[in-house]
């Protein structure tokens, strides 16, 4: 028997008997709603749907409802032998894999979720998709599988390329797994990304494969379907055309600038084609449907859409929505409640169908799943649409396998996994408690005044802060609180985030000249309605394309190695001072050494000032080692990479998150070490499988570094006791940390020691 559910409405309980009384209570209101409208008009399409529904919760009301157990969603136990251009040999799973996909495109769906754990080859297994239909499209010319897909709103020339929506560090590496994967010749890779390419757009059709990003496909949707006059400057991606069949690179720039009256006139070369098959990569990326970057790519046409992401239910149950909406599953239409018509965006005035008034419309997710959750997941309505969510949509939509119910067949070595505590030095903890009690004097002004739930960007500045001087007092004493304060062409000064407090990366400059990270001021501003500046509190306005992929623009270096704005290029470099974390890490670089003399390491933190001051330590040390952050461009990132891949003298990687915390297979090494904590776990977990994942031989070492009875330590506490799973990428945001309670924020500051 069920045990008892219980009622968290009235703190008592109900039994299984009772809760499928009120379901059918439900039901019952819902059918009688249906009658009385069939006596002014014929059923429409959602009340259809509404009944179908009615009918699967009754016959399907026992079923558990625990969204986070995910594993066993689907598992397919067919299985498709890969093409005859696919040369590697695949897993089982792996070939479940493509026979669910292949049925999966033949179906209303067109696509799906691929959602495996991290590093279980979710690049491969979208690879041999694609060249498995195309395979299968040549055998049965005859009768396309194209040919019995509904048309969409817009018509436009069909391609018969795959578009790949991926991070910037992956371009590279979906290009070289292409390679690697398929016979040498078989397909033509276009990587879209940088400037001027519009004189080229006749030839996308000409590749299997075009990869682009994020952040290219944001820039095109800025600027052909949002045009203005400030956009319309310097935004043109450039092409570089990598074709396999002949190995050349081709660079195709294009030194003129687009007429703007062309802006006004057509769709971006992207949107303006019908691709066969779109796959977003880290579709997380797109997590929140209302940025700029998730309208861009709904925007796209094709026929097939997949979304791979290891962490599809990390986030809000209601970021759900965006993975539907991108598949253009029917859940993701609005309906109109006086006739048939639907649509996938919602219209503010009468509708361009059926001219009914907006208010008319509704959204199928929003009525029936969003927000019944809202109100409790456990009963009632919640309960229906969480059972709903789980195995109706999910089922039909979702795959995921995790290593450990595929072990035998992954056959990864062992992982282990170390919390490693260092107590600061004497010097260390003096600089830290006077830090300390300043940062808590100004959190007690705010408590005092009651201004504290409006001052949460400074709080989390105050912690980023206290979090950087336990890595390093330099991080502190070598900033500046007036480096936020810079003009556009700043040159060699520092462009310091007044978010996270470090070195800029990605930098986006707002209207009233303060510079922030790309992705902090992104988070901060999708956190607020109307967000003022984080810096001077003016109304926040900005071009999240300015300098997008162009690098760091202050990069000539003064110190061997490190560009001129580093950190490294302040301080007195003949009386460097070490600090705790720093001996920590040499020590545990050298038990590395010691154990496999051919061993590698990737240490992680998400203050590049940081990786700054331990590339020069190491190096003072004859560590040799390279540096990837969120500033260099896409080849700098990717020679970064192949130097640590393929250079036996190159033994560590120095990585920002925000820069390669995913997307990237760096199997050559066998240690981690993260050196700061980040609020939310699965952060961690992601640079953990940079490494522990398929093509890994040596067994795996992951060193956690925390300073005891600091902020750490407490963060550490805080996340285990509230179980805090943050949205954002690196080291939480002002928008995760206004998550947090007063009573958090007293934990922080006044634990005592």
């Amino acid at each position: 028997m069920d045990p008892p559910i219980p009622d968290q409405g009235n703190g008592g309980y109900l039994d299984p008997m009772a809760e499928k009384a009120l379901l059918m209570k439900r039901i019952e209101g819902r059918k009688k709603e249906r009658e009385s409208n069939k006596k002014k008009r014929s059923p429409l399409k959602w009340e259809t749907w509404e009944e179908q529904m009615d009918k699967w919760l009754t016959k399907n009301y026992s079923r558990d409802v625990d969204l986070g157990n995910t594993q066993n969603v689907l598992v397919p136990a067919e299985t498709a032998e890969p093409p005859s251009d696919f040369i590697l040999p695949l897993l089982r799973y792996q070939k479940e894999w493509l026979a669910w996909s292949l049925k999966q495109e033949e179906s209303v769906a067109r696509g799906g979720i691929l959602a495996d754990e991290m590093g279980m080859g979710k690049t491969v297994q979208a690879i041999a998709l694609v060249l498995a239909q195309r395979e299968l499209q040549k055998s049965n010319s005859n009768s396309s599988i194209l040919s019995s897909l509904p048309s969409t709103s817009q018509i436009f020339p069909a391609v018969k390329g795959t578009l790949v929506v991926c991070p910037v560090i992956a371009g590279i590496q979906w290009f070289s797994e292409i390679e690697r994967c398929t016979t040498k010749g078989s397909n033509r890779i276009l990587v879209y990304h940088g400037t001027d390419r519009e004189k080229h757009m006749h030839k996308l059709a000409e590749y299997d494969f075009v990869i682009t990003t994020y952040s290219t496909i944001e820039v095109d949707y800025r600027k052909y379907m949002t045009p203005s006059k400030e956009l319309s400057k310097n935004l043109e991606p450039r092409v570089e055309v990598l074709d396999q069949k002949t190995g050349s690179t081709e660079n195709l720039s294009n030194s003129g600038s687009i007429d703007n009256s062309a802006v006004s006139r057509r769709k971006s070369a992207l949107h303006s084609v019908k691709w066969d098959r779109i796959i977003l990569d880290e579709a997380h990326y797109v997590k929140n449907s209302r940025c700029k970057t998730s309208r861009a790519v709904f925007a796209l046409e094709s026929s097939y859409k997949w979304a791979l992401t290891g962490t599809p239910l990390q986030n809000r149950i209601g970021e759900l929505y965006s993975f539907v909406r991108f598949l253009q599953a029917p859940y993701a239409y609005y309906f109109c409640k006086d006739c048939d018509c639907t649509e996938l965006d919602y219209s503010f005035a009468e509708c361009p169908q059926c001219h009914h008034n907006c208010a008319r419309h509704f959204l199928w997710w929003n009525r029936y799943i969003k927000k019944p959750l809202q109100e409790n997941p456990n009963k009632g309505a919640g309960k229906d649409a969480m059972l709903l969510l789980k195995h109706n949509i999910l089922k039909k939509l979702l795959l995921r396998r995790t290593k450990k119910e595929r072990a035998a067949e992954l056959a990864l070595p062992m992982k282990t996994v170390t919390l490693r505590k260092d107590s600061l030095n004497d010097e260390e903890r003096d600089f830290y408690m006077s830090f300390h009690n300043e940062s808590k004097t100004q959190f007690d002004t705010y408590v005092r005044v009651g201004t504290l739930t409006n001052n949460y960007a400074h709080v989390f500045a105050i912690i980023t802060r206290l979090r950087q001087a336990v890595d390093h007092p330099y991080l502190v004493v070598c900033s500046s609180t007036d480096l936020t304060s810079v003009n556009k062409d700043a040159g060699d000064v520092e462009k310091s985030c007044s978010l996270c407090k470090d070195t800029v990366e990605d930098p986006i400059v707002t209207s009233c000249t303060h510079v922030f990270c790309k992705t902090c001021l992104i988070n901060f501003a999708e956190s607020r309605g109307k967000p003022a500046c984080p810096s001077c509190d003016k109304p926040l306005t900005f071009d999240s394309n300015a300098n997008n992929d162009k690098g760091d623009s202050s990069s000539k270096p003064t110190v061997k190695g490190f560009r001129s704005s580093s950190i490294s290029n302040k301080i007195q470099r003949d009386g460097f001072q070490t600090s705790t974390k720093i001996e920590a890490l040499r020590e545990e670089i050298r038990f590395m050494v010691e154990r496999d003399g051919s061993a590698k390491g990737i240490v992680f933190s998400q203050f590049t000032s940081f990786l700054d001051l331990i590339q020069y330590s190491l190096q003072k040390s004859g560590v040799n080692c390279v540096q990837l952050v969120g500033s260099m461009s896409m080849a700098e990132r990717n020679a970064a990479v192949t130097t640590f891949t393929e250079d036996p003298k190159c033994r560590i990687l120095l990585m920002s998150l925000k820069a390669g915390g995913v997307a990237l297979n760096l199997t050559v090494a066998s240690h981690v070490f993260l050196m700061d904590p980040w609020w939310n776990p699965a952060v961690e977990w992601q640079a953990q499988d940079r490494i522990h994942r398929i093509g890994q031989h040596k067994p795996v070492r992951i060193v956690r570094f925390v300073i005891e009875d600091t902020i750490e330590e407490r963060i550490l506490e805080l996340q285990e006791k509230r179980k805090l799973f943050f949205e954002g990428t690196v080291g939480g945001s002002s928008d995760a940390l206004g998550k947090l309670t007063k009573s958090d924020l007293d934990f922080l500051f006044y634990r005592h020691f």
